[in-house]
């Protein structure tokens, strides 16, 4: 399991990939937030009362990991904003190629 450190980010790292960043973790968020609500709001009855009570405890747990991953999402797309306005502005040369040998990436990390 590796261990990520809280901390500023590497200088390479441009403002406008962590407020990407940020912005896809609030789209987490809120998909979250309506899942945990969804769960709860459909509970089905299955007649056996033991199978009946873990339904039950199994939705609830599902409702419980997704409002958390609500707070723990809301709170890193918080902490991406603060990193982000404390960073310069990073030249568009820059941010277009690091390594003019390297192959394109995709995605937030371009």
């Amino acid at each position: 399991m590796r261990h990520y450190s809280v901390g500023m980010p590497s200088s390479s790292v441009g403002p406008e990939r962590l407020l990407a960043l940020g912005a896809a973790l609030e789209a987490l968020r809120a998909v979250a937030r309506e899942g945990a609500e969804e769960v709860l709001g459909h509970v089905p009855e299955v007649g056996d009362r033991l199978t009946q009570n873990a339904l039950d405890g199994f939705l609830d747990q599902l409702a419980d990991t997704l409002r958390a991953l609500d707070t723990e999402s809301t709170e890193l797309a918080g902490r991406l904003r603060i990193a982000a306005s404390s960073l310069p502005a990073t030249p568009a040369r820059e941010t277009a190629t690091d390594d003019a040998s390297a192959p394109p990436r995709k995605g937030l990390f371009r």
